[in-house]
């Protein structure tokens, strides 16, 4: 047994709540984020990066929105373009 804690795992948490989910805009936003998070992870257990939804993130005038754990990032008006740069800057680093 140790005393260390376990690593902080990395949150990557959609909204699919009413208003980021119109026009299924936050589905799409899911599909992308799944294969990039997925290629990220790789076959390393526990994986390092978790993809989570969420029902709201009382931001709704501002989504689709996402937020990224342990750092609190908060990305608004997410586009599918905007991704692989989210993933990059914010998200790519805790693997």
């Amino acid at each position: 047994m140790t005393d260390s804690p376990p690593p902080r795992r990395t949150r990557v948490v959609l909204c699919r709540g009413q208003y980021c989910n119109m026009s299924r805009r936050a589905d799409k936003l899911y599909k992308r984020l799944e294969t990039l998070v997925d290629e990220l992870n790789g076959d390393q257990y526990p994986k390092p990066i978790k993809l989570e939804i969420a029902s709201c993130l009382d931001m709704c005038g501002a989504g689709p929105n996402l937020v990224i754990y342990p750092d609190g990032v908060v990305c608004n008006g997410v586009e599918e373009n905007m991704l692989d740069q989210i993933v990059t800057e914010h998200v790519k680093k805790s693997t």
